[in-house]
């Protein structure tokens, strides 16, 4: 059968794109400028020339190997590892020591403002660190992880817990799905969530339970209440010690039989993982809400999702294989699914950071606040779902907020205005070499004289997609005009600016 990537831009079927087919890799004469950008932008946040030029060089699955490192962990600030290891012990003197109640509130809400500060500085160390472009994919794979495994700060509280979960799901990038499965339902930010810890045999919580089966391994309508009630018991016996640490209370669980999907046993919670694991709606849940955040909104055909299921399946659910599988698959590379996915608002700052060479913006409240206007507050989901993809992303507000973020990219930094802690901030960001926040007029100046038909192919190429580029570019070139007269410098950036705020853009 011959491979139809120049097809026209109808949706895959069976029956024009083959089952058998879709999940090979992408022929080697078809890895190509379009099909490098295309993964590159949606396997991670950007695809640059640079970027471009260095996949070319390599495979696909090459890139994807190299996007995926094992064991590639984001360093924890020694403040919150300070924080994490005296929390217990400062809790323990307020509650314990000879306090009255107004020296116990003033302490507890020092050590909430504590928390507070450092959640915005570890939020602010992950962006820096999702920005680097050896970790942009694996870190975008986390962030899918984090809408499968969700929790929220102000259910968990504990900054130290969140980043703790977050390593979890690091770590589990390139292991057994089940496996990753177990050691979430040990961590202790997830068994504070979904109510593990008051989990008793007496009166079981089936908040976890219920989530295992919906959000994590099979989907809605692919359990039964009984199956809930009685996987519930299997997990009695989850505790947190001194607030940081996971372990298992063996008296308060329960030892009694019970039955999960039809088998009988003294089921522990990890047994109950892998009873899960065998049930048929596990081959294919993970997969369409991989689909549904790398791909497609819209429906692909069940066929090929489970000849995906099974292939997975076959080799133990393994999380790297499945990567692997799916980005450098003949589907993945299809034409209609190129050029028509909304950016969430974390891949469209990175994606901002990365195509216009700029270091991740030094100001919490500035960048964090960026983030809450577009719609997605870091490590803050609406519900247990997590995050609604594609056109939930956008909005009056969240539009105005994506611009208002093009704007500031675009302006000058007065450090006269700046405060205390925006100083202390940009100075620790130029300690560590990161000092290019905005896009100066210096480097504008470097394209002037350049022919405005090539600046227009130029920026319509390197920042949208091929679908959108001929729309562009007659606008571009009136924007701009020239690019020697006076002005020009003003005029591009217009151009530039105009680009980056437009529907396009704002695709991947």
């Amino acid at each position: 059968m011959k491979l139809s990537l120049d097809m026209s831009y109808s949706k895959p079927t069976p029956q024009t794109f083959s089952v058998e087919d879709a999940w090979k890799p992408l022929p080697t004469g078809y890895w190509r400028v379009d099909t490098a950008q295309h993964l590159l932008r949606r396997m991670g946040f950007s695809a640059t020339p640079k970027a471009v030029k260095s996949a070319l060089k390599k495979s696909p699955k090459h890139s994807i190997e190299q996007a995926f490192q094992p064991n590639a962990l984001m360093p924890k600030s020694e403040a919150l590892a300070e924080f994490e290891s005296t929390i217990h012990t400062r809790y323990r003197e307020i509650y314990g020591g000879d306090y009255d109640s107004d020296q116990k509130r003033i302490m507890s809400n020092k050590l909430r403002r504590e928390d507070e500060e450092l959640f915005r500085e570890y939020a602010m160390d992950w962006f820096v660190y999702a920005r680097d472009p050896k970790h942009s994919a694996q870190e975008k794979f986390v962030l899918f992880l984090q809408d499968i495994f969700v929790v929220e700060r102000p259910t968990v509280k504990e900054c130290y817990a969140l980043y703790n979960l977050q390593q979890t799901l690091r770590e589990g990038t390139t292991i057994d799905y089940p496996e990753l499965c177990k050691r979430v339902s040990r961590d202790p930010a997830m068994v504070r969530y979904l109510d593990l810890n008051k989990n008793t045999t007496r009166k079981p919580n089936e908040n976890f339970a219920r989530e295992l089966f919906e959000l994590f391994i099979l989907g809605e309508g692919n359990y039964t209440e009984a199956d809930i009630k009685e996987a519930s018991r299997a997990f009695t016996g989850y505790r947190i010690k001194d607030r940081t640490d996971f372990f298992f209370q063996r008296n308060l669980h329960d030892k009694g039989v019970k039955t999960v999907f039809n088998e009988q046993g003294n089921w522990n919670g990890d047994e109950v993982i892998d009873i899960t694991f065998r049930q048929p709606a596990a081959k294919t849940f993970l997969i369409r809400e991989l689909i549904k955040f790398y791909l497609t909104e819209d429906t692909v055909p069940e066929t090929y999702i489970e000849a995906l299921g099974e292939l997975w399946a076959n080799n133990n659910f393994n999380l790297g294989y499945l990567l692997k599988t799916f980005f450098q698959s003949r589907l993945f590379f299809h034409p209609t699914y190129r050029g028509n996915l909304v950016k969430s608002p974390i891949h469209f700052y990175l994606g901002l950071c990365h195509d216009l060479n700029l270091d991740v913006v030094p100001f919490d409240s500035r960048l964090l606040r960026s983030m809450r206007i577009m719609g997605q507050d870091f490590y803050n989901p609406p519900n247990v779902r997590g995050w609604l993809y594609g056109e939930y992303w956008i909005n009056s507000t969240t539009i105005s907020g994506r611009r208002q973020v093009v704007d500031y990219l675009f302006s000058k930094i007065n450090e006269k205005n700046l405060n205390g802690n925006e100083k202390r901030d940009l100075k620790r960001a130029r300690e560590e070499k990161r000092g290019d926040f905005l896009v100066t007029d210096e480097r504008l100046n470097q394209v002037l004289g350049t022919a405005i038909d090539d600046l227009a192919e130029h920026f319509t190429s390197y920042f949208i997609t091929e679908h959108s580029r001929a729309n562009y570019l007659e606008p571009l070139q009136s924007i701009m005009n020239d690019s020697k007269s006076e002005g020009a410098t003003r005029r591009i950036r217009n151009a530039i600016i105009a680009l980056l705020q437009s529907p396009a853009y704002n695709l991947s």
